[in-house]
C-alpha cells in the first residue's frame, strides 16, 4: 500500500511540474511575434486587380486607440460620442457597413445576428454593439430600419445594438483608426469593401479583428472576454479560453494543444488528490 501511495505522489509531483508557471510562462492567447494580419486582396499583381478594388483592405492596428471624441448620430437623431458608447465600461463590437448595401453587408449582418442569437448572451448586459455606416448619405431613418430588422433576428427585445450615421470627416477618421479601407465605385454607385467585426475594449483600444461574413460563437465570446480582461463569461468559458489562442492571421481562435494539455493535467491532478484522500481516509479507519 505504501509503495502504491509513493508512486501516486511521484506522479503528482511530475504533473505539478508540468503545470508550473515556469513551463507555461508563454501565454498562448498572445499573437505570435511573426504573425501578420490577413490580406483581403486577390493575390493578383496590382496591375491585374480591378481599379475599384485597389486599396480595398483591412490593416490591423491591434492595441491602437480610437478617438473617443468622434461623434455620430444614432437612429433617433441623437448625436453620440464614441466615449458615450463605452461609458459603462463594457466592451464594444463595432461593425462597419452601409445601409443601401444589399449584398455583402446584408450577408454579414444576417449571419452576425444569427450568431448572436445562438450565443445567447444578452446584448447590453456585458457588451454592446455599434454598427456605423461609412456612407455619409445614409440617414437616421435608414439606420432605424436596419436596426429594427437585425434586432428582430437576434430575438432579443431592447438589445443594446445601435445603428449610426455620420459626417464624412467622422467616418474617415474612424475607418482610418481601425484600418478599414474602402472605395466608392462611381459606375455602380456602390462601395467596394471588406468584411470584419472589430472588438473595442472599454478603454477604447482595438482588441480583436474577426474576419469574414460568418462568425463562430466561441470567437465572439473569447474576443469579448479578452477585451474585458476576463471580467465576463462563465467559469466554463474561462476554462475553455485556455485551450484556444487568437490567431491574427486568420482572425479566429484556434485550438492550442498546450492549453488542452493544461486542462487535462489539471483534471488528472484533481483526481489524484481524490484518490490519495480516499486511501488516507481508509487507512485511518483501519487504524481505529
Amino acid at each position: 500500500m505504501k509503495s502504491y501511495i509513493v508512486s501516486i505522489k511521484i506522479l503528482l509531483i511530475f504533473l505539478c511540474s508540468i503545470l508550473s508557471k515556469e513551463i507555461f510562462a508563454f501565454d498562448e492567447r498572445n499573437p505570435f511575434p511573426n504573425a501578420k494580419g490577413p490580406s483581403t486582396g486577390s493575390g493578383l499583381p496590382l496591375n491585374k486587380v480591378p481599379t475599384v478594388m485597389q486599396g480595398v483592405t483591412i490593416t490591423e492596428k491591434l492595441g491602437s486607440s480610437i478617438d473617443l471624441n468622434n461623434t455620430f448620430m444614432d437612429s433617433s437623431g441623437k448625436v453620440t460620442k464614441l466615449s458615450d458608447m463605452l461609458a459603462d465600461g463594457k466592451p464594444l463590437i463595432l461593425t462597419l457597413n452601409y445601409y443601401r448595401c444589399t449584398s455583402l453587408c446584408s450577408l454579414q449582418l444576417v449571419n452576425f445576428a444569427n450568431t448572436l442569437k445562438e450565443m445567447g448572451w444578452k446584448i447590453g448586459k456585458d457588451f454592446k454593439i455599434a454598427t456605423v455606416s461609412f456612407d455619409p448619405t445614409d440617414t437616421p431613418q435608414l439606420a432605424k430600419e436596419q436596426q429594427n430588422h437585425y434586432l428582430s433576428l437576434t430575438e432579443q427585445k431592447n438589445a443594446d445594438w445601435q445603428f449610426y450615421v455620420g459626417a464624412d470627416e467622422s467616418i474617415k477618421k474612424l475607418t482610418d483608426e481601425v484600418g478599414f479601407y474602402y472605395k466608392y465605385d462611381t459606375a455602380s454607385k456602390e462601395f467596394a469593401h471588406a468584411a470584419a467585426i472589430f472588438i473595442i475594449s472599454p478603454e477604447g483600444k482595438i482588441s480583436r479583428y474577426l474576419y469574414g461574413i460568418t462568425y463562430k460563437v466561441r470567437d465572439i465570446k473569447f474576443s469579448l472576454m479578452d477585451a474585458s480582461l476576463n471580467k465576463i463569461g462563465s467559469p466554463t468559458d474561462q476554462v475553455l479560453l485556455t485551450c484556444f489562442h487568437y490567431n491574427p492571421t486568420s482572425g479566429k481562435y484556434d485550438a492550442f494543444a498546450v492549453g488542452m494539455l493544461r486542462i487535462g493535467a489539471s483534471i488528472t491532478v484533481f483526481c489524484l488528490f481524490l484518490i490519495l484522500g480516499f486511501f488516507f481516509w481508509r487507512d485511518k479507519r483501519k487504524a481505529i
